[in-house]
């Protein structure tokens, strides 16, 4: 009897090797499925995040340009504001639309202990400073140009337009003010801060003179205020580094003048009988410039000078001849003493010439002096003596029996000082009339050691404060240590 076991067994193994083929044929196109479906994959989605990170890449690239040529623009004047819509519709440009301007030419000429630092709206790049073979340093300005910048120890704030008002005449070369040694260090100092400025600022420069034989001259580098490029400063150094460099062209006439006379100010209601000092008038031309902050060194606070009315000027007179008539009938030829006194003058005067000549021929500087009469004072006397010379006054023809010398009036005044007040209102007038808004006003008061400053400061401290600025004393001992300060260390 059999069973049905090895039947079914027999079945199911019939039905199983039937079927392989179509397995088979099943498997290998699940196979061949999942290969494609790998390239598809990786060629869709693999090979798409490749190239968009390399997309990224190139546009990080392009978008650092445009915004490196957005703040070019901003500075060259553009909106300081630019939307990011700006920014994106040059982006989506060209490539070759987005070459970068060519950057300008930097000065470079040393490093500076003055360091300047730059403000403003936008940004901008750092600037370098230039220099001229005097440590002439670096700077640094950021947006349109505003800078904080600092002279002589007096920094102002938010500055792009800068005008130096500078003495360069005998009264600031006088050995009580540290003569030729300490005008060096203003002149560096000048050049320092001018080196440190951003093509974006501007400056400008007034020298005056209050040399007797010139009659007194203002004379500006230029009559406008200049960018600070490369150009403009180079022309400035070429310029001021001789000025007061050789003692036979002292002041003004070392160095190219350029003729400059006052604007006509009909409507800012100046008086018209106020004459003014000559500071006052180099102070002018500055302001007609247009400045922001404007650094002047002085000897003095200026002063104004007006007519006299009838009535005084005939009571000087009367005084004048009555003092004539005293004279002769003493017996004095007046004529003649005035010859003398005058000879006695030229005589000191070829002495001192002399001197001078041996010691530019030693190497050393020469005296520098406003008037003859200067060689009279006991410190004048004094450093003649250490000199190892000596100048002796004659008193031929002008001195009396017991040779006391004789004083002859040259002859009156017919004008007279006025009030301070009439310069703070002469300054103020005058930024109202030239500026749209006031230009900051720092000044210098150079002193020696034997003058008494306090009157002048009191007066230049209101000048200067109503004018947004500060006044400081400024001596040859204080110079020395600005140029000690700026010495690099080893």
């Amino acid at each position: 009897m059999s069973t049905p076991t090895p039947r079914l067994s027999k079945k199911l193994y019939t039905r199983l090797t039937s079927s392989v083929p179509l397995l088979t044929t099943v498997i290998v196109h699940m196979v061949l499925v999942a290969v494609a479906g790998y390239f598809v994959v990786s060629e869709q989605i693999l090979g798409k995040k490749k190239n968009f990170e390399a997309a990224a890449a190139s546009e990080n690239i392009l978008q650092k340009k445009a915004e490196h040529r957005l703040q070019v623009a901003r500075k060259g004047g553009g909106s300081a504001s630019a939307s990011p819509v700006s920014a994106n519709r040059i982006f989506s440009t060209a490539s070759n639309a987005l070459a970068l301007p060519a950057l300008p030419d930097l000065p470079s000429v040393g490093a500076s202990a003055l360091a300047g630092t730059g403000f403003g709206s936008g940004a901008g790049g750092m600037g370098t400073g230039t220099g001229y073979g005097t440590g002439l340093g670096a700077g640094s300005g950021l947006g349109s140009g505003f800078m904080s910048m600092s002279f002589l120890g007096t920094t102002s704030q938010r500055a792009s337009k800068v005008v130096f008002v500078i003495e360069v005449g005998p009264r600031l070369l006088d050995i009580r003010k540290g003569g030729f040694e300490a005008f060096k260090i203003i002149r560096e100092e000048t050049m320092k801060l001018v080196s440190r400025l951003p093509p974006s600022a501007e400056f400008g420069v007034v020298l005056f003179d209050s040399d007797n034989d010139m009659g007194g001259m203002v004379s500006p580098f230029d009559t406008k205020l200049l960018p600070a490029t490369t150009a403009n400063k180079t022309r400035f150094f070429e310029w001021f580094k001789p000025l007061n460099t050789d003692s036979a062209k002292l002041g003004l006439k070392g160095v190219r003048r350029v003729a400059w006379a006052p604007k006509p100010l009909p409507n800012a209601g100046l008086d018209s009988d106020l004459s003014v000092s000559l500071w006052l008038k180099a102070l002018r031309c500055g302001l007609e410039m247009g400045p922001d902050v404007i650094y002047t060194i002085t000897t003095g606070p200026g002063k104004g000078i007006g007519k006299v009315d009838g009535a005084e000027l005939a009571k000087r007179k009367k005084a004048y001849e009555q003092t004539l008539a005293e004279l002769k009938r003493a017996g004095v030829d007046v004529e003649a003493v005035r010859a003398a006194r005058s000879a006695s003058d030229a005589k000191a005067q070829a002495q001192l010439n002399a001197i001078n000549a041996k010691l530019k021929a030693q190497g050393k500087p020469p005296f520098v002096i406003q008037n003859v009469n200067r060689i009279w004072d006991s410190d004048f006397q004094a450093a003649l003596k250490r000199q190892g010379f000596s100048i002796q006054r004659d008193y031929t023809g002008w001195s009396n029996k017991e040779g006391k010398p004789i004083h002859v009036p040259g002859g009156y005044n017919d004008i007279e000082g006025t009030e301070y007040a009439e310069i703070l209102l002469y300054v103020s007038q005058l930024q109202r009339a030239l500026l749209k808004e006031r230009a900051e006003l720092n000044v210098f008061l150079f002193v020696g050691p034997a003058e008494n400053p306090n009157d002048s400061m009191a007066k230049l401290g209101k000048l200067a404060t109503r004018n947004g600025g500060k006044v400081q004393l400024i001596t040859s001992k204080k110079l020395q240590e600005l140029a000690d300060r700026d010495e690099p260390k080893n």
